[in-house]
């Protein structure tokens, strides 16, 4: 079978009983992956993993019942990694279609051991192809550098609004090798986040920008997974939620983490448009460094920002 550099599926999620008019942001993230993922091992023709889910801004919601594309690119190749370009289109009434959010995917080709393995690079041959290429390696010492700001951080949940989740890792979201998706680790993050802006603001809140998310190890099946989810910065009407997955057996007590992730959530009114909210202001030494790591983070994070761009995949 021929290796594949692009493939793009279609999806479809009802209305069904919930009052919500848009798709969540970790169900989006979860379709890039499976498009995405499905690029990249055509590609490896291997089974692979993620590494990192890149940040997405979100330029309207996906609304429920409507058809979304998701198209993947390959981009660059490493020694064993395979960076892909995706981005999520919905048809509009008119049946035209609107580029909703870009980003990027990384993922490592593993053996059936689940060891890294080689994989074949990928050579560009356009001008606009070496061009993607070079930007993938640009953007590999820039992650590097955000790396090291996360880690920085301090393990507190200081004074601001925080939750933490538990729960048995039980899904059919699950790689060939039987780990747990990227995409569904991805649903959790975003789910996390959700609930705590909306315990902040008293609203319901969906995903502005959401990726951004480095993985450390892969979550297992029967896995105890813990979700932190802390408020760390607010502006007029973002809020900034810093989400930490860590996971383990259930006699694990200090369980290893999977990955970091830092979703700016809104509360949309009934027009859908962002409510005003409610700043939030540090008490304590450690919220006021968190704060300022916090805006750190974001101007980071937009450096490495894929805007929606409306031109073909070309």
């Amino acid at each position: 079978m021929a290796r594949r550099s692009t493939i793009e599926l279609t999806f479809h999620e009802v209305q069904g009983t919930s009052s919500d008019r848009a798709v969540p942001g970790g169900t989006v993230v979860d379709w890039i992956d499976r498009t995405a993922y499905a690029c990249a091992a055509s590609w490896a023709r291997a089974d692979c993993v993620t590494s990192y889910v890149g940040n997405m801004h979100f330029t309207t919601p996906v609304p429920k019942g409507r058809p979304v594309t998701v198209q993947a690119r390959l981009v660059h190749t490493g020694t064993t990694s395979v960076h892909i370009q995706a981005r999520v289109l919905v048809r509009r009434e008119d049946q035209s279609w609107e580029v909703v959010t870009e980003c990027m995917m990384i993922y490592v080709a593993v053996d059936s051991e689940g060891r890294p393995t080689p994989v074949e690079p990928f050579e560009p041959t356009t001008q606009r192809q070496r061009q993607r290429d070079a930007d993938a390696l640009r953007r590999i010492a820039s992650r590097g550098q955000l790396e090291e700001t996360i880690h920085s951080l301090p393990e507190g949940m200081g004074t601001s609004e925080a939750l933490t989740l538990r729960f048995l890792a039980d899904s059919e979201e699950r790689y060939p090798d039987g780990k747990i998706r990227g995409g569904e680790v991805m649903r959790w993050i975003d789910q996390a986040a959700q609930i705590c802006a909306e315990r902040y603001c008293g609203y319901h809140a969906v995903a502005a920008v959401t990726g951004g998310v480095r993985f450390y190890r892969p979550v297992r099946t029967g896995d105890l997974v813990e979700v932190d989810a802390r408020l760390v910065l607010t502006a007029q009407t973002a809020m900034h939620v810093l989400v930490s997955v860590r996971s383990g057996s259930r006699w694990e007590t200090r369980p290893e983490q999977v990955a970091y992730g830092l979703p700016v959530m809104i509360a949309p009114d009934q027009d859908g448009s962002p409510r005003h909210i409610t700043p939030w202001q540090p008490i304590t030494d450690e919220d006021h460094a968190v704060a300022e790591k916090a805006r750190r983070l974001r101007e980071q994070r937009n450096a490495l920002m894929l805007m929606p761009n409306p031109a073909a995949m070309a």
